[in-house]
């Protein structure tokens, strides 16, 4: 009776041991699964069985802070992160940039179309500058060009006094001229009164004022 005693105490404790050990795992596994749920989808292991727990070699064992700081995470993680299992198709191309139209509307249709064959079409080649002539300026082909160019204000107003006098010398000539052809008019008429007499004065008197007026 004295040999069974501690023999069913020894069995008794082991078995409590076995079942804090059990509750222990079922507890971490609770917790390992809601805080690594991204994780255990991702990776497809093989279920975890007693023998395998026996074979492998045991990790560290987790603390109280340790569960407290996993739930913490999750619970931050849970609020934050949304895990979608298929993926949302996103579309890249806005599709109002590439159409070739103006809408006066939203929903409208397009109704100008550009044609982009007018737009005028970027440099491809980068244009080609060269450098120019050397300029010497003591050489006369140099001065001569100046010159050319170049306006002298006192040249320009005698210049200016030269056309003046030549158009009011044309001028007194033109009222010279008249002056003279009146005169010699005159003149004829004269001599047509010695010889003719007064009396075809009143008939040749308009012609006489046209003639006078040209």
């Amino acid at each position: 009776m004295a040999e069974g005693e501690p023999t069913n105490g020894y069995c008794s404790s082991s078995s409590g041991e076995e079942d804090g050990d059990a509750a222990w795992r079922a507890a971490i596994h609770s917790i390992a699964q809601t805080t690594t749920y991204v994780s255990s989808t991702t990776k497809h292991g093989h279920p975890n069985d007693d023998d395998d727990d026996y074979s492998k070699p045991k990790t560290q064992q987790l603390k109280h802070y340790h569960l407290k700081a996993q739930k913490l995470l999750n619970d931050i993680l849970e609020n934050t992160i949304e895990i979608v299992r298929k993926p949302v198709p996103v579309e890249d191309d806005d599709p109002k940039i590439n159409e070739s139209g103006i809408r006066l509307f939203k929903h409208a249709k397009p109704g100008i179309v550009f044609d982009h064959a007018d737009e005028p079409q970027p440099l491809r080649k980068r244009p080609r500058i060269l450098p120019g002539e050397d300029i010497d300026e003591k050489s006369k082909k140099f001065r001569k060009r100046i010159r050319s160019v170049a306006v002298n204000g006192i040249d320009i107003l005698a210049a200016a006094n030269d056309s003046c006098k030549k158009s009011l010398a044309r001028l007194e000539a033109k009222d010279a001229a008249a002056k003279a052809k009146v005169k010699r008019e005159e003149e004829r008429v004269e001599n047509l009164k010695k010889i003719r007499g007064e009396r075809w004065l009143p008939s040749m008197a308009k012609e006489m004022q046209v003639k006078i007026q040209r």
